[in-house]
């Protein structure tokens, strides 16, 4: 999706004004059209946030079904005090061709500047004034300068009740003087990664059993990191940067979420601390994460694909056959001839001795030709 205006566009003609929508793409915007004051306001309330600004025309249905005849100049009126409810920050635009509207008292106090439809030089100062509206509101500054981050915040990727969290944690990085209690925005950053973890999971890229079992946000972020004792990792699941992003984020922001027993004392360390360089810190690496994985999920989104760069660890029962004078071990799989080495530090840890009964899981070395034992989990 590129980087256009996006304009919800109420107009019970619009499907025969080809016409316009051509102008539109020259000034890069992009109308999201509606007949009815219902479907339009509809649309508005549940998707506010995808929108720059509001074109009217000063005469259409009350409902997305009615038929011509039916149409009248009360509903814009409604329409417009809807809008501004959800958003006060929306501008407001009118093209028509009903004659009548201009001369209505009422009409010209709510819309002081009427276009006319079908003149050229109307048409033309309407996008003039359209997309200027647009560059200055601040909201649409900010989700075209955070454009893949915000993006991430729609129905397609994380979800668009995130799009407020992901907004204030926006402001406090633009006006750092203005962040309050840092600590307690920790939480909104959490819900975010909690969200591309079920993302994630949606596509593939992390196993049920870590999603729906219990500490599903540490086991995600120690899969993705590689760290998971019960998984491993056949190729690259995403970039070793992002994985490290997200395990980071987790330090602090799961620390950051208990006043008592913590390990890093993060609540204290900020409601202390005279700066919010913590804080901050912890935003932008949301922020890279998010921007980055907009890109992979577009183009990492076959399911079948991804879960076949990871699987499941294999506890295997075994032997120590052998432990060797300079502290090396050998390990034999029970009923099969394959052998592993053991390192001798292993062998110490779990205090190992010639002929003992363990249990293991394996790894593989990264060109994949060698198998070494990852953990002894039973002795």
């Amino acid at each position: 999706m590129s980087k256009k205006y996006n304009v919800l566009w109420i107009d019970d003609q619009h499907e025969s004004m080809k016409a316009l929508h051509k102008t539109a793409i020259d000034f890069d915007v992009k109308f999201f059209p509606f007949k009815s004051m219902n479907g339009g306001c509809s649309e508005f309330k549940n998707n506010s946030t995808k929108y720059d600004a509001v074109l009217f025309d000063a005469k259409f249905f009350e409902n997305e079904t009615d038929q011509p005849g039916s149409e009248d100049t009360k509903w814009v009126h409604q329409a417009k005090d809807t809008i501004r409810d959800t958003d006060k920050s929306i501008a407001f635009f009118v093209l028509t061709g009903q004659a009548e509207a201009y001369n209505s008292k009422e009409f010209k106090n709510a819309f002081p500047k009427v276009f006319n439809k079908g003149v050229d030089k109307d048409e033309d100062d309407l996008f003039i004034m359209l997309v200027d509206a647009c560059k200055n509101r601040e909201l649409t500054k900010l989700k075209h300068k955070y454009f893949n981050p915000f993006e991430m915040c729609t129905d397609r990727y994380l979800g668009q009740k995130h799009f407020d969290r992901l907004h204030n944690l926006v402001l406090d990085i633009e006006n750092p003087s203005q962040i309050k209690i840092a600590q307690d925005s920790l939480t909104g950053i959490r819900k975010i990664v909690e969200a591309i973890f079920s993302k994630l999971n949606d596509i593939g890229c992390i196993p049920n059993d870590i999603i729906q079992g219990k500490g599903s946000i540490n086991g995600s972020g120690l899969f993705l990191s590689g760290r998971h004792r019960d998984y491993t990792h056949k190729q690259e699941i995403i970039h070793p940067v992002i994985a490290f992003n997200i395990f980071k984020i987790l330090n602090v922001t799961q620390d950051g979420s208990h006043n008592e027993g913590s390990i890093l004392g993060v609540d204290a360390y900020m409601d202390s601390n005279t700066n919010t360089f913590l804080y901050q810190s912890t935003v932008l690496l949301l922020l890279d994460t998010l921007d980055n994985l907009k890109a992979f999920i577009d183009s990492n989104n076959v399911k079948a694909t991804n879960l076949a760069k990871w699987c499941k660890v294999e506890v295997i029962n075994g032997q120590v056959i052998k432990i060797a004078e300079n502290g090396w071990g050998t390990f034999k799989q029970a009923e099969s001839n394959i052998e592993i080495s053991i390192p001798p530090g292993m062998i110490s840890a779990s205090k190992l001795t010639l002929n003992q009964s363990i249990e293991v899981t394996t790894k593989l070395s990264p060109d994949k030709t060698k198998t070494f034992i990852k953990e002894i989990i039973g002795v």
